[in-house]
């Protein structure tokens, strides 16, 4: 993505201009793998996605007064996210560590007035929405556990801190980890975009969402 001169290699930006071509031409954005053209035909817009294994394609029209970008969003529902290693802590112990959450890339219309208007959610292939009854409908994707700040590959990806604490009685494992993330906790850090830390609490049966101090 487009970032400042002074940010380092493959920094994140959290919102990127999508310029409007000349008829019969066409602009790029980069997102990791990932690429978004845009091209204006005669009546309208196509834009396409691609990451090399999968394309998408959209039709816009457009107004003559405003401007498209590409803002990169939390997921609007709720997170499981499967731990690829098996993670175990004693009774008593925490954890510390961090964790990838992938955000979407999402098309936005701004009017004249700066009003804006999401038009396209370009939902990442390993964000995988389900429905169980008693949890209702959220986003189930996978994650390593990650000892250090990560590397930034360029990937719309969101770097979570995250400290898992068990107060129970015998060695917890947990499959997986509920979370909940918001727009409005995303800062720039490291030339990543950071989410605010969770800890989580193993209560002898279950995890539990905790103010992070």
């Amino acid at each position: 993505m487009l970032v400042a001169p002074e940010d380092p290699p493959n920094a994140l930006a959290r919102v990127v201009p999508l310029a409007r071509p000349a008829m019969g031409a066409a602009s790029r954005v980069r997102l990791g793998r990932a690429e978004l053209v845009l091209e204006h035909t005669r009546g309208g817009y196509s834009l396409l996605w691609s990451d090399g294994r999968e394309a998408r394609r959209y039709v816009l029209g457009l107004g003559d007064r405003g401007q498209l970008s590409v803002e990169l969003r939390a997921p609007r529902l709720p997170l499981r996210i499967a731990l690829r290693e098996l993670v175990t802590i004693v009774p008593g112990a925490r954890l510390r560590g961090y964790l990838h959450v992938p955000l979407v890339p999402t098309v936005v219309w701004r009017d004249r007035l700066d009003h804006a208007q999401a038009l396209l959610e370009l939902l990442p292939p390993q964000l995988q929405g389900t429905w169980e009854e008693g949890l209702g409908t959220s986003f189930r994707c996978s994650a390593s556990w990650l000892v250090r700040f990560p590397y930034q590959s360029g990937e719309p990806l969101a770097v979570l801190p995250i400290r898992l604490y068990n107060v129970g009685e015998a060695p917890a494992s947990p499959a997986e980890l509920p979370l909940t993330v918001r727009d409005d906790e995303l800062h720039s850090l490291r030339g990543a975009l950071v989410l605010a830390p969770r800890r989580l609490v193993w209560h002898g049966d279950e995890l539990r969402t905790e103010g992070d101090s």
